[in-house]
């Protein structure tokens, strides 16, 4: 879910995980607590939301931990969830049902509830990013921007969630300095942790909804964009530093629309793909 309030100045520029001072907000704030038979309790917090909802993306990061944890700790290379309800901060509680495990890949679907609501479905494939191997050829290429700049002000755009993600847009910038469409359904942009954390695999989960929607640029007066349904493939992990990502929009019909995400990591290796269905809402 994402909207399109921010202002012009953001284009320019039971058991629970043991946590330290030197611990990141993302695995902070996707801490579990086991609460036995494949159940665990997590605790949606503030610097993630969008407007009063906190990130789908993030979400999908606190149910892929739980799966994983479940799957004593595999790396995700699919997973895709249904968004049934809007989830918003406080107690939330995660069923984990394991299909198939064993040394390859490995099957789970989950369930998260907030106050006896089912919020989110998921389906995932789990395995050993480390151990995979087989023939390599991709088409996709990285976008052709200019390098990060380290010592370039962080952009703000005034939502929560850019308090605890740095965005910077490096191309499509001139929508949000007009606010009128360019019609050219792209956006890309670098992306790191403003606490400087690095980037996990598990956090590729929530990246690839924390791209501005393309749609923003396809027609006039867009005031949110809600996701029905995401699918992330993981391919690899990210190397440390800055992630590149590329978000694009091809049709808009109905007030459906897709979003596909690559994200590249610092190295130019692709490590994560998405593909999410959402709803254009108009301020209109």
């Amino acid at each position: 879910m994402y909207t399109s309030a921010a202002p012009k100045g953001w284009a320019r520029s039971g058991q629970s995980i043991i946590l330290g001072e030197h611990m990141g907000k993302f695995l902070n704030d996707t801490a579990l607590v086991s609460l036995g038979d494949n159940r665990w309790q997590a605790e949606l917090h503030k610097g993630w939301r969008i407007g009063k909802v906190p990130n789908g993306g993030y979400v999908m990061g606190v149910i892929g931990r739980a799966i994983s944890q479940t799957l004593n700790d595999a790396d995700p290379l699919s997973i895709n969830a249904f968004y049934l309800e809007p989830t918003m901060l406080g107690h939330a509680e995660i069923d984990v049902e394991v299909l198939r495990q064993g040394k390859g890949t490995q099957f789970a679907a989950a369930r998260l509830y907030q106050e006896g609501g089912l919020k989110l479905v998921a389906n995932a494939a789990f395995t050993d990013l480390d151990r995979l191997k087989g023939p390599t050829n991709t088409l996709l290429e990285p976008p052709q921007v200019p390098k990060f700049d380290p010592t370039q002000a962080q952009p703000h755009g005034g939502l929560e969630i850019h308090d605890t993600v740095d965005i910077r847009v490096v191309k499509g910038a001139e929508f949000f300095e007009r606010r009128e469409p360019t019609n050219t359904g792209e956006f890309i942009a670098y992306m790191q942790y403003s606490d400087g954390a690095e980037i996990g695999t598990l956090d590729l989960l929530m990246f690839v909804d924390m791209m501005p929607p393309p749609a923003f640029t396809l027609v006039p007066n867009v005031g949110w964009v809600p996701t029905v349904e995401l699918t992330v493939q993981v391919r690899g992990k990210p190397a440390p530093g800055p992630i590149l990502c590329r978000a694009r929009s091809t049709t808009l019909m109905n007030g459906v629309t897709e979003l596909d995400c690559e994200i590249w990591d610092a190295n130019g290796a692709l490590v994560a793909l998405g593909r999410q269905t959402m709803k254009v809402r108009s301020m209109s």
